[in-house]
């Protein structure tokens, strides 16, 4: 009986030692069919290795991620949660459920898995790095950069991290920051063009232009085709006045991208810089032929040929940007000022109206409708626009002294010599004490 006993433990543990390995050769081909990409096999072979050991958590994990591979999400966060289940202190499960999870879009349990993952190991730098990316998002923009932080602390060379992060600064429009992180970026990869690049708006958006265009020239450098790293530096060339190379900027993009409205739109802007007004009208329509629904370039195009005097076609174009956006502030204002060269007063101050309702508290606009109710001998009425114009800049000089010309007329001498006097000395040299 003994004996009998004795033989069928031997025969048990030998059938044990054969599934072991026959469990090890279907895992093992099964994960080579995985790198092969030929994800129903390696499915097949996972599901007989759970088959022969049910409890296997590797096999769950690795066909849970097969799955992930077929897009069948469902299917994977059901295999991370047997796993789990069997193994609930088992991190990179709840790291994969959490990955999946928010495929799905269902954030809060992708949060609350790459937060039990983080509990359960605390370097645990892809669970961080995942819970950043729900975080941002979600916008908890700070939640997000402690998460990048805790990554970039445990992962010093993490290029991604770095640049997540700067995303976020900029974002937020922490600029400094940024330019920090894309230098640590430039750092541990040099040769990563894009990174100049972002670099570059970060610099350009705090108005360091000179190390904007250096950024945008490695990038060139690095990446010859990126025609958004010639077009780029345009802005800065312009804004340092070094209007030669914002053209040659503006006119190799053209060169490249002759579809491109915003090449002609910011050459255009250029040009009336350089108040070579009939190219710029020239570049504008053919912006507008290419782009019929931007207002800003019927816009700049109304004020180059205002600068012109053709004031009709001026008009025309304002009445398009405002048709576009019926709160453009300066499309009002400049109508006004045509309307003013054509003589129609009415017409004019009906647009200084609608600007003051959008900027109520511009000196300019209040100036120049005070302005029309001059030439219309509208005399009380003009003198309030300029007391307003004062009053919301103190230090306005032209008011006072369009105030002076309307007591004069109105013969308010007294009032008249105050106003001339705090003109004058609005218009005296600065003296160093």
């Amino acid at each position: 009986m003994k004996a009998r006993q004795s033989s069928q433990r031997i025969y048990h543990q030998a059938i044990a030692q054969f599934d072991r390995h026959l469990i090890e050769t279907y895992y093992k081909r099964g994960k080579t069919y995985l790198k092969l990409k030929e994800y129903t096999k390696a499915i097949d072979d996972f599901d007989t290795v759970l088959q022969l050991e049910p409890e296997n958590t590797k096999a769950y994990l690795i066909r849970g991620y097969t799955y992930g591979e077929l897009k069948n999400y469902h299917q994977e966060i059901a295999d991370y949660s047997e796993a789990v289940r069997l193994d609930p202190k088992l991190a990179k499960a709840y790291r994969s459920r959490g990955y999946a999870y928010g495929i799905l879009q269902d954030y809060q349990k992708a949060l609350e898995d790459f937060t039990q993952a983080i509990k359960l190991d605390l370097n645990y730098s892809q669970a961080y790095y995942n819970r950043a990316c729900i975080y941002h998002i979600l916008e908890q923009h700070q939640s997000a950069i402690a998460d990048f932080t805790q990554v970039i602390q445990l992962q010093p060379d993490d290029t991604k991290a770095y640049e997540r992060r700067a995303s976020i600064y900029s974002f937020l429009e922490n600029y400094y920051q940024a330019i920090a992180d894309f230098t640590q970026v430039i750092r541990l990869n040099p040769d990563d063009a894009n990174t100049y690049s972002n670099r570059a708006r970060a610099n350009s958006l705090v108005h360091h232009h000179r190390h904007a265009i250096i950024d945008y020239s490695q990038a060139i450098l690095l990446n010859p085709h990126d025609w958004q790293s010639i077009y780029s530096p345009g802005h800065s060339y312009g804004q340092l006045r070094d209007y030669d190379n914002a053209l040659a900027c503006y006119s190799e993009v053209i060169r490249l991208q002759p579809k491109f409205a915003g090449g002609y739109k910011d050459r255009g802007y250029i040009h009336g810089k350089l108040k070579d007004y009939p190219q710029a009208i020239a570049d504008y329509s053919i912006a507008i032929d290419l782009d019929s629904e931007d207002r800003n370039t019927y816009y700049h195009r109304g004020n180059a040929f205002n600068f012109l005097q053709k004031y009709k076609q001026a008009i025309m174009d304002y009445d398009r940007c405002i048709a576009l956006e019926p709160n453009y502030c300066n499309a009002y204002y400049n109508r006004g000022i045509t309307y003013s060269c054509l003589k129609l007063y009415p017409e004019a101050i009906a647009d200084y109206n609608r600007a003051i309702v959008i900027k109520p508290q511009s000196a300019l606009i209040y100036n120049n409708r005070g302005n029309a109710c001059k030439k219309l001998q509208s005399y009380q009425k003009a003198i309030a626009d300029y007391t307003q114009a004062i009053f919301f800049d103190p230090d306005y000089s032209d008011a006072y002294y369009n105030r002076v010309l309307v007591y004069y007329i109105l013969q308010e001498r007294s009032k008249s010599i105050k106003d001339l006097t705090n003109g004058q000395r609005l218009l005296r040299p600065f003296r160093a004490e």
